[in-house]
């Protein structure tokens, strides 16, 4: 399913975290028809469904009891803007793994695209494990087993030769999309893999009191 894309979206998964909300944005783009703005809300809400339900099943078990899921969301980004349509969790959705003391800490995922530089690259600052499943830094064997299982979810989901969705997730290049003849088609990119990192990284907006 290359370009060109009938539509692009972006899709976020939103959470809180000592009181901070928590916001992980992705973007997917997809090649199915759509007739009119009913069917666009019925593709957009799939979309952010398939995300809630990876969340749900497989990410809440990679991260800390802290954490609790509030909803996803998705809306259209190309060809057109459009308004977000909502999947919410069920009620106190909550991490499995052991408290943690600081808001801050994130798993970190690297996205890549398989195409050289920046463009073809992203992150994602996932919730993090709790203090109990990290030692010098670093998160136990069974948080990355549990972490993996989530990507997995995303890439059958979103990714390979038949995915369940009409949806691929990929990188979209903010510069790529700003360039002269810059647009959707020539700046989103189909991610080629998922890349979970075993050392705990940092995300300053979600210090308590600053922000997402």
């Amino acid at each position: 399913m290359p370009a060109p894309w009938v539509a692009g979206a972006q899709a976020r998964i939103i959470g809180e975290i000592h009181g901070q909300e928590t916001v992980n944005v992705m973007h997917f783009a997809t090649n199915a028809q759509i007739q009119d703005q009913g069917q666009l809300d019925t593709v957009l809400l799939e979309l952010a469904q398939a995300l809630l339900e990876c969340a749900v099943q497989t990410l809440i078990p990679a991260v800390t009891s802290d954490w609790k899921l509030i909803r996803t969301d998705a809306k259209r980004i190309y060809p057109e803007l459009g308004d977000p349509i909502v999947a919410t969790a069920p009620p106190n959705t909550v991490g499995e793994l052991s408290a943690t003391s600081v808001s801050f800490a994130a798993s970190l995922v690297h996205l890549r695209s398989g195409l050289a530089g920046r463009s073809g690259r992203g992150r994602v600052f996932l919730p993090p494990p709790g203090e109990s499943e990290v030692t010098a830094s670093d998160m136990d064997g069974p948080t990355a087993v549990a972490l993996a299982a989530f990507l997995a979810c995303l890439a059958g989901k979103f990714l390979g030769n038949s995915p369940t969705t009409a949806w691929r997730l990929g990188v979209l290049s903010r510069k790529g999309l700003a360039a002269v003849g810059g647009n959707f088609d020539n700046s989103f990119r189909v991610v080629a893999s998922m890349n979970p990192v075993v050392t705990l990284a940092k995300i300053g907006s979600r210090k308590k009191g600053r922000g997402a």
